[in-house]
Parts: C-alpha cells; sequence; structure tokens
C-alpha cells in the first residue's frame, strides 16, 4: 500500500494506492489517526484503492465516529466501481461522507 498526503486549504487529502487489509491495516490507521484533532476535514481520495477488506471498513467506520466527535470531517472520493459496490453492499455508504470526485473541503 502507498499512501500520499497532501494539503489543500484546511483539509487534508491522504490519497491511497493498493489495498487496505488487515496486513496494511496498521500502516494506514498510524497515519489516518495522526491528523485527529488536526485539520478540520480528511480526505481520502480512493482511486487507487484496488480492495478493502472487513478490517479496513471498520476502521473507517471507527475514524469517522472519533473525528465527528472532535467536531471534523472524514470524506471518501472517488471510489472505483468495485470498490463503491462494497459500500453500498454493506451500506456504508448511508453512513460515510462519499463523494464521487474529490471536492473542496467544506
Amino acid at each position: 500500500m502507498e499512501i500520499r498526503s497532501t494539503e489543500q486549504g484546511d483539509a487534508v487529502v491522504l490519497s491511497v494506492k493498493g489495498e487496505i487489509e488487515v496486513y496494511s491495516l496498521p500502516e494506514f490507521s498510524r497515519m489516518a489517526e495522526g491528523y485527529l484533532g488536526g485539520p478540520q476535514t480528511l480526505i481520502l481520495d480512493l482511486d487507487g484503492l484496488e480492495y478493502i477488506d472487513s478490517s479496513g471498513l471498520g476502521f473507517l467506520v471507527t475514524l469517522h465516529e472519533r473525528m465527528e466527535r472532535k467536531g471534523q470531517k472524514l470524506r471518501l472520493t472517488n471510489l472505483r466501481n468495485h470498490v463503491g459496490r462494497v459500500f453500498k453492499i454493506t451500506r456504508l455508504d448511508q453512513i460515510l461522507d462519499i463523494q464521487p470526485e474529490e471536492a473542496p473541503a467544506s
């Protein structure tokens, strides 16, 4: 897994390439949790995400809840069709802020 971080106004964009699964989750969670209490919005650009397992999905829900408690937003963007279907099947698209493409932070 490869993660690239860029700043966009009062937001940070993490571009994820590869897989978020049980073996890569510790690295991903360390990086994402590093922004708790930081920028107003954390945008996960998932255009390069090829696969996500249940541990990755669970982490995103937990991260979303923790960020909400701190007054922050988590936004997911650029989900490929096969990855987007996972979020629809699990109904996480009704819980998480998922945008078709990277939108400016607001």
